[in-house]
């Protein structure tokens, strides 16, 4: 793995925090771009992709240390190590949003229009986020019986080959992306992108989730990370029904 890139008068550029920040870049010029095509001022997604930047980093680091509450508690001086990695997704999608929405409402915009205008720029980075995760070294998997790549990696810091999920989670990240332009069209209702983005990578997550290294923590036969993709799945799942049983009534 490559956790430092290269250092800089004896300070460490972790690969992690490039990865991360080439993410965060690529994903707003791709929504800028799409901007234009749905109609949308490019300065308004900057605006927006700020605040989600911020609030990402914050909601996902929060929900990082408290799933991992007694490692901080014997370091806390590592919690805002955040080039370091250990970042949760459904942690940074919550922030961005809590910090995003309300001044999306306070200068007027159409929400839903920016849920859908952001959905796939957000499937794209968050694919090369990932890259960052495989050369930190960090969100493995298990234990493979393999030695062969793709379904074993040594990790050098690790015990056995492994399940290289990061690769994976780069993988079903891009067939979302391409499944979410392809239905673009066909949406009943503006939002509705952003919810089939919910439960398409809800259900990937939940899959990859029993070939990462994490706990069967919730009741002995699910990680916490699946409880949370079950619960997010339900929601986009029910709230489409409703907004869509909504548009027919009223068709």
């Amino acid at each position: 793995m490559y956790r430092i890139l290269f250092s800089i008068g004896g300070f460490p550029v972790y690969s992690y925090g490039v990865l991360l920040g080439i993410a965060f870049l690529i994903g707003i010029l791709f929504a800028i771009r799409r901007a234009l095509q749905l109609g949308v001022s490019p300065e308004s997604v900057v605006e927006a992709a700020s605040l989600c930047i911020i609030g990402a980093v914050l909601g996902s680091r929060f929900a990082y240390v408290l799933l991992h509450l007694e490692y901080y508690r014997r370091y806390p001086l590592h919690i805002l190590s955040f080039r370091e990695g250990g970042l949760t997704f459904y942690g940074g999608v919550l922030g961005a949003i809590l910090l995003t929405v309300p001044y999306l409402h306070l200068k007027r915009y159409k929400l839903a229009v920016f849920f859908d205008l952001f959905a796939p720029p957000l499937a794209l980075g968050y694919a090369v986020a990932r890259i960052g995760c495989f050369l930190n070294g960090c969100c493995y998997g298990r234990i493979s019986p393999f030695s062969v790549f793709p379904l074993g990696v040594k990790f050098p810091h690790l015990e056995g080959f492994r399940y290289p999920t990061q690769i994976y989670a780069i993988g079903y990240s891009l067939i979302i992306l391409f499944v979410l332009l392809r239905i673009e069209k066909s949406r009943w209702f503006k939002g509705e992108l952003f919810l089939d983005y919910l439960v398409l990578y809800g259900v990937a997550r939940f899959l990859i989730e029993y070939l990462r290294d994490e706990p069967f923590a919730v009741l002995g036969v699910f990680t916490l990370g699946q409880a949370a993709c079950l619960g997010i799945i339900l929601f986009a799942l029910v709230l489409k029904g409703v907004l869509r049983k909504r548009v027919q009534s009223s068709a």
